[in-house]
């Protein structure tokens, strides 16, 4: 008993070693939550320089060709075999001249038997007429019946209609059969053909182009580029010369420019009216045309800094100082060209643009801007 009692009263009892115990164990416990604190992350490496706004001047030089402002393609309205064609590509022609003829043999047949349609028509109806007068006058004296003079009256009324359809046929017939000439329906000169004698044409197939000299203009292929720096307004008066004759030159204005792209040569179709067109300015003829654009500020950049946003919209990436974190910003790009894009707004001097790491970035990203890199 008294040995029991003298382990228990010095510290090694039951209570005093469990309480050890949850100390260690508390404390081993604190010790596996604290975490080690990651190292602070690495910035982004990039390289960055600052742009310059400059002034984009320049003079737009073109080469194209005189054309009539009105020029038309000429077909016959009915098909068949071209039997004849009376002028040539250069020749002068007047408003209702004849140009070509078919084979009009099929139309006279038909124009013929129309002709003999209106002429039977022609007699039943007098037949018809002689019958409802003698009617009517049998029946003024009582000799015929009312019935009678009623069918009388109605046949020759169905009589003077099929006249007039027959009428009505020999008229379309005869209007087929002029189709078989095709005739200039204003003054001008023969441009193109497109038919010899013998060939076989479909309707409206063309065979002859016809141009009026009198009203002529210039048209140019332009590039998408011109066309976006200008837009459809306000566009600068174009100075147009003769390629074998510098000295022969006039001044125009842009009349038409196409709403829609070529899609093989990526251009736009541009027409500049002339006025003033010398007698030199054969149609056909090659001419350049020169516009001086209005100058405005642009941004030249290297084509690696251009970024493309979800809608796919351009943008670049700006280093903002002194902290050092990039943002997106949207821009207008002016042209494209070989390795460096001309921004037109959407950046200001002095603003630090990303030029090289631009696809690894995200808003708000921490970067280092490579030494050298004109930063």
């Amino acid at each position: 008993m008294s040995w029991s009692s003298g382990f228990g009263s010095s510290g090694f009892g039951s209570s005093g070693f469990g309480s050890s115990r949850s100390a260690i164990l508390g404390g081993l416990l604190l010790l596996g939550c604290e975490q080690p604190t990651p190292p602070p992350a690495e910035a982004t490496l990039i390289r960055a320089l600052p742009v310059q706004v400059s002034q984009f001047d320049r003079t737009a030089a073109l080469t194209g060709e005189i054309q009539a402002r009105h020029e038309s393609n000429l077909g016959f309205r009915v098909s068949g075999k071209v039997v004849e064609r009376l002028v040539e590509v250069g020749q002068t022609v007047t408003s209702g001249q004849l140009l070509a003829r078919l084979d009009n043999q099929d139309q006279t047949n038909a124009v013929r038997s129309a002709e003999s349609d209106v002429a039977a028509a022609q007699a039943a109806v007098e037949q018809s007429r002689t019958q409802e007068e003698r009617q009517r006058s049998l029946l003024a004296n009582g000799f015929t019946t009312r019935v009678q003079y009623d069918n009388a009256q109605k046949r020759f009324q169905q009589a003077q209609a099929e006249l007039n359809s027959a009428e009505a046929q020999l008229g379309s017939a005869r209007d087929t059969l002029s189709y078989t000439e095709l005739r200039a329906d204003r003054d001008g000169v023969i441009t193109a053909k497109a038919a010899e004698p013998g060939q076989v044409v479909a309707v409206g197939q063309p065979v002859l182009r016809l141009a009026d000299p009198n009203e002529r203009e210039a048209v140019f292929q332009v590039p998408g580029a011109s066309i976006r720096l200008e837009g459809r307004e306000g566009l600068p008066p174009v100075e147009v010369r003769l390629v074998n004759d510098a000295k022969t030159v006039t001044e125009g204005t842009i009349r038409e420019v196409s709403p829609g792209v070529d899609p093989v040569t990526r251009t736009y179709t541009v027409k500049v009216s002339l006025p003033n067109a010398p007698d030199a300015f054969l149609l056909g003829s090659s001419v350049v045309g020169r516009a001086k654009l209005p100058a405005r500020p642009v941004v030249n950049l290297p084509s690696s800094a251009l970024f493309q946003t979800g809608n796919g919209e351009p943008a670049v990436w700006v280093v903002a100082r002194p902290a050092d974190t990039v943002s997106l910003r949207p821009v207008s790009v002016l042209q494209y060209d070989t390795g460096t894009v001309t921004v037109s707004s959407g950046l200001s001097d002095g603003d630090l643009v990303v030029v090289g790491g631009v696809q690894k970035l995200r808003p708000d990203q921490k970067v280092t801007i490579k030494q050298g890199s004109g930063a």
